[in-house]
């Protein structure tokens, strides 16, 4: 569990803490919107490759070699992007990043916490995890911005992947999720690569705002120091979302919580562009984090209860970043050619298509 959860942090934290890593970027380097959804683009793809190539090296190769590989590259391009001071430069290292550090990473990790006998549980622990480190590297944000010769955001990206090197001696022998179903007779695995088309289109909702979170706040002159504390305080309270999705299980289903928490997103994407005080804009944060990452373990433990033997489970990372980058691409274009008024419209629409494509494939497939 605490390994799964290392790798989980490690390949994606960063959609968590993109509005400081973006705000540096546009402060230091005069980066406009549409870049930031260039490069965020760019960091996503390279992770949504990993986690397709993932299918075939999972079982072909010595799962700790490949976590030393993926820890080792994703320090050093970190550490290469934090120096990067150029456009182009800064595209091509996320892209490196995510293809050959986080993306690597962040695949190991749903094998390891799919494979436990609660998945559920486990995507709410390993969730957890990630949103506390985001709420570290957010609440310190204003002081990593003052680190000398480039982006301190990406600092403790850098760093984090040492304590999987440390904690390798968990990492599991077995084939990972597979093995937990060997024998079992296969179901179908078209509904749940459905689900997994699904959830990259519900991510989109969350992409779409949470890369302009501070962006948007910063057009309505908001002090910088009143942005980040609502940050901080907001990506710490998502960790309600998904310690409430770990302890409720599936006793409730899973659509159903996570229609709930669609709506629910959408309207505190529209309170949030209607707040001037910290108070409020972290109460608005709040509800986005508690609500996105309650829906996303839902989401996350759906794909494994339609496909029991884990073969699907490694296209999660594909689904996520695929959808956190496309909405944050297009929220950027539509921003650069609107306002920032456009941020509920947008979510909406991709919340709602999120929704009725899980609708169908749960009612195509079988959940257990």
């Amino acid at each position: 569990m605490l390994l799964g959860s290392l790798l989980y942090a490690a390949g994606s934290a960063i959609m968590y803490v993109l509005p400081a890593y973006l705000g540096e970027l546009s402060s230091q380097l005069g980066v406009n919107e549409a870049q930031m959804g260039s490069v965020t683009a760019a960091e996503n793809i390279g992770i949504a490759l990993a986690s397709v190539l993932s299918m075939v090296w999972l079982t072909r190769f010595d799962r700790r070699k490949v976590a030393v590989t993926g820890a080792v590259f994703c320090i050093l391009f970190n550490f290469a992007a934090f120096f990067g001071r150029s456009f182009g430069w800064l595209v091509a290292t996320r892209f490196l990043t995510g293809l050959m550090g986080e993306g690597i990473l962040f695949s190991l990790a749903f094998s390891v916490l799919g494979s436990t006998r609660n998945p559920d549980r486990s995507f709410g622990i390993g969730l957890t995890t990630v949103v506390m480190f985001g709420s570290l590297v957010l609440g310190t944000s204003t002081y990593l911005d003052r680190v000398p010769y480039g982006t301190g955001a990406l600092l403790p990206l850098a760093i984090l992947p040492l304590a999987i090197l440390m904690a390798l001696k968990w990492m599991p022998r077995g084939g990972g999720a597979s093995a937990r179903e060997s024998g079992a007779v296969r179901p179908t695995l078209w509904p749940a690569l459905l689900a997994i088309g699904a959830m990259a289109i519900w991510f989109a909702a969350p992409g779409a705002f949470w890369t302009f979170a501070e962006s948007a706040a910063v057009a309505r002159n908001i002090p910088g120091e009143t942005i980040s504390i609502a940050l901080a305080v907001g990506n710490t309270a998502g960790l309600l979302g998904s310690v409430m999705a770990a302890w409720q299980g599936d006793r409730w289903g899973r659509l159903g919580p996570i229609t709930i928490a669609s709506a629910a997103l959408c309207l505190s994407v529209v309170m949030y562009g209607h707040c001037s005080s910290a108070v409020a804009l972290a109460a608005a944060l709040s509800a986005f984090n508690i609500l996105w990452n309650y829906a996303a373990v839902y989401e996350m433990a759906l794909v494994v209860a339609l496909d029991p033997a884990g073969r699907a489970a490694v296209g999660i990372p594909a689904a996520q970043v695929t959808g956190f980058a496309a909405g944050g691409m297009i929220s950027g274009l539509v921003i650069t050619g609107a306002s920032y008024g456009a941020l509920p419209a947008v979510v909406s629409a991709f919340a709602a298509g999120g929704l009725l494509a899980l609708s169908l494939c749960l009612w195509k497939g079988t959940v257990p």
